[in-house]
């Protein structure tokens, strides 16, 4: 019996993982869509950028602070499946709620609910995912989920640019929504087809769960719900790096458009279609790069490797940081997606680095706890960093693009002051052992 006979046929499992995959473009769009649509929500609702980024970041850090990691606990105690369906439900519906919106509670209180629902997604889908793949196989699949979230930030700003430019040229005219005002349009646009989407997830068979597996030697041995602290040495930098990527990420996605719409005095949905197309290609393609240099540099186990792929990109990400307040629309535009492509690494490479570390039955515990720091310091700070950056460092007069900047090359100078930590935790007990 070969090691893929214990798992479900592979067809079916690479068939759930495009299920999933869809569904993770699916909920970066519901989540993300918003960032296109910041000045005409500011301007009917008379909100402030500060009130902006509360809703673009912080109503998704409240909901995972108080909800995120009970649900990462049910993913590891009752079907995944069900979980995820009841998630997509539950966003969709929010989704609508933000469209009927008409003051910023309203808007604060139904961005919420979307977080909530999305709250259940990625431990739920990653622990499927670990049960539906052998040990080897599996850094792949769980690279293909994440490109999945990557493309869905560049999907997001493409189907909301697609959905504005089909408003504005007068394609419900004549019609009840007419009436409406295009942002909201949008949001009502997207929110709708989640709810049809939910029964595809119920087409998904709940997998065996492995409660056992070979891993490597530094985990064995760990009992109860606890880590060996070795393992939390490990895992705790690489928890700071993706979150500190997820900070960055976060940032530059919520204020991009506005970005290049505001001091380039472009179309928004030209902006839309642009950089949508070319965020979908670089984030998506930088996941599948990282999940795949991870596999060939690092091997099965060898996380330190992977950390020093993470380490390189991070490093030319500091550069890069500097052409995004270039001045140029071009050299801006194109700035924004190489960001995403070599954060993408980062990102990919990181996450399998904690599933080499983590034991398996601690594995869907661990990734709710990543994901929460992503979305507790990432959405919940990083579109808020660039609007204190911007009022209070810089000035109004300055723009965006300097805020954004600034907010890229100092998490980044984080980022790379945690990987060279967990690389000197990794040598440390490295010449122990010897």
């Amino acid at each position: 019996m070969t090691e893929q006979d214990e798992y479900p046929r592979r067809p079916y499992a690479w068939a759930v993982v495009a299920i999933l995959i869809a569904t993770a473009v699916l909920s970066y769009t519901d989540r993300q869509v918003l960032s296109l649509l910041v000045d005409p929500i500011r301007s009917d609702l008379g909100i402030t950028d500060t009130q902006i980024s509360l809703l673009l970041g912080t109503a998704f850090a409240v909901v995972y602070g108080i909800a995120g990691l009970p649900l990462g606990f049910l993913a590891d105690r009752t079907s995944r499946r069900n979980l995820i369906f009841a998630g997509v439900v539950v966003w969709s519906l929010g989704t609508l709620a933000c469209g009927f919106s008409h003051s910023f509670g309203q808007l604060f209180a139904a961005r919420i609910v979307v977080g909530l629902g999305e709250a259940v997604l990625s431990p739920a889908a990653i622990s499927l995912i670990s049960d539906y793949f052998p040990p080897s196989r599996r850094g792949t699949a769980v690279g293909c989920f994440l490109s999945g979230i990557a493309m869905g930030s560049g999907a997001s700003i493409l189907i909301g640019g697609g959905v504005l430019h089909v408003v504005e040229q007068g394609a419900l005219a004549g019609t009840a929504l007419a009436a409406l005002p295009p942002w909201r349009l949008v949001l009502l646009a997207i929110g709708a087809p989640g709810l049809a989407w939910a029964f595809a997830i119920l087409l998904i068979r709940e997998p065996v769960r492995r409660v056992s597996e070979d891993f490597p030697a530094a985990t064995a041995g760990a009992s109860g719900p606890a880590w060996r602290s070795a393992t939390w040495a490990r895992v705790v930098p690489i928890y700071l790096v993706v979150a500190t990527a997820s900070l960055v990420d976060n940032a530059v996605g919520a204020w991009a458009p506005t970005l290049l719409i505001r001091e380039f005095a472009r179309d928004p949905a030209q902006v839309g279609v642009e950089l949508g197309l070319l965020l979908t290609a670089g984030f998506g393609g930088g996941v599948l790069i990282g999940g795949w240099l991870a596999d060939r540099v690092g091997g099965q186990g060898n996380w330190s490797r992977k950390l020093g792929v993470c380490l390189a990109s991070g490093l030319l990400i500091l550069p890069v940081s500097l052409l995004i307040d270039a001045g140029q629309f071009t050299v801006v535009l194109l700035a924004i997606p190489l960001y995403f492509a070599l954060s993408g690494i980062v990102t990919a490479c990181g996450f399998s680095a904690i599933l080499d570390v983590v034991p398996n039955r601690s594995r869907g515990f661990a990734m709710s706890i990543s994901f929460f720091l992503n979305v507790a310091l990432g959405a919940g700070l990083g579109p808020t960093a660039v609007a204190v950056a911007g009022d209070h460092v810089f000035g109004a007069g300055a723009g965006l693009g300097p805020a954004i900047a600034l907010t890229v090359a100092s998490g980044y100078a984080i980022a790379t002051a945690a990987l060279l930590a967990a690389l000197a935790v990794f040598r440390t007990r490295a010449a122990v052992a010897h």
